[in-house]
């Protein structure tokens, strides 16, 4: 075997002979070196340039899912809030992200569609008596006629003004409560004696509808607005009379939970079908589309009943089946504590 031959400069580690010696460590680790300072400039050049290649080209395939996903994202519009990412086309270092991003849009899809709703249930229920002022406003002015017959009229439009008026109330009251704007004036309230106090308010409109009103249990003096409760209770006991049938009554029940105070207000009639009772509680909402809302109100007794509850921190159920429909209120045994986390109602 021919003898290495070292290049000019490296410390001699050989004995003469073909077989290299016992050597330091020192003496290689200065092989090593020379031979990578001696590498021309140009291969430097070339290997940086494959280095840099290969880097470019990983990190371009290990972030061709990401560019994919943001893709996607990008052609997400209020048009397409119903397109889902598949977490299983993702790696799984994103699949929790993907996750994340599906359900912040499907709140976002829920949102927006709610809002679409509002905007269009507005339109329809200020459509109707505005309508209604024009064509007795027309009529009356089609041809000259006498001073009862104007005041038939303005009684008549007054009653639609009134009706706009309690709507657009209605309406700046949830704005408000959407925004957790609700003053409370906290203070004793009797919940025994609002309701008794209601029965009397109602008692006349009752009786016109042959139903009976029954007022069950007592409870201890709860704290909250006194204004609002009696608001959220008379809305409340309109709604289950303007439900029950003749001959039928409504009841109240009033009792303590350990450190709630629970109402009940239930009254018989046909069940409201299961997949409208979450809808119950949006602004506008009808179980019937096509029934009109002549005398049934502007169609926010219900949503306002569950933002006062909850700025009072408490809860509004429904339930309806056997037919009995029982809208269930819980109140703490204490201080006003602001909403809860608001969910909106609205009248059947």
């Amino acid at each position: 075997a021919m003898p290495l031959k070292l290049m000019p400069g490296t410390p001699s580690i050989w004995n003469g002979s073909s077989m290299p010696c016992q050597c330091t460590e020192v003496a290689w680790r200065s092989l090593f070196v020379t031979r990578i300072v001696t590498v021309s400039p140009s291969r430097q050049r070339k290997a940086s340039i494959i280095s840099i290649g290969v880097a470019w080209l990983a990190m371009q395939r290990g972030h061709a899912p990401i560019r994919r996903i943001s893709a996607r994202m990008q052609d997400i519009t209020s048009a397409h809030l119903h397109v889902r990412l598949d977490p299983e086309q993702v790696p799984v270092e994103l699949a929790e992200l993907v996750v994340s991003f599906n359900t912040m849009l499907r709140r976002i899809e829920d949102s927006f569609q709610r809002l679409t709703n509002a905007s269009a249930d507005i339109a329809h229920e200020l459509r109707t008596p505005l309508t209604n002022l024009i064509m007795q406003t027309q009529v009356a002015l089609s041809k000259v006629r006498g001073m009862d017959a104007y005041r038939e009229v303005l009684y008549s439009n007054l009653e639609e003004f009134e009706r706009l008026s309690a709507m657009i109330g209605g309406m700046l009251f949830l704005a408000q409560a959407d925004h957790s704007r609700i003053h409370l004036e906290s203070g004793g309230v009797d919940l025994g004696a609002e309701v008794r106090a209601l029965f009397d308010y109602f008692e006349a409109w009752a009786d016109d509808h042959r139903v009976g009103l029954v007022l069950e249990g007592e409870v201890d003096t709860v704290s909250g607005d006194r204004q609002m409760l009696q608001r959220a209770l008379s809305n409340l006991i309109a709604n289950a009379i303007r439900h029950t049938p003749e001959g039928q009554a409504v009841v109240v029940a009033l009792r303590r939970e350990a450190d709630q105070a629970v109402v009940d207000i239930s009254n018989p009639g046909p069940d409201i079908p299961a997949e409208h009772l979450p809808r119950l509680f949006d602004r506008f909402y009808r179980v019937d589309p096509s029934r009109q809302r002549k005398g049934e109100g502007a169609g926010l007794g219900l949503a306002i009943v569950k933002s006062i509850v909850e700025a009072h921190g408490g809860t509004v159920l429904v339930r309806s089946e056997g037919g009995l429909t029982r809208f269930r209120v819980r109140l703490p045994n204490g201080p006003a504590q602001g909403p809860g986390g608001l969910q909106g109602s609205s009248a059947r």
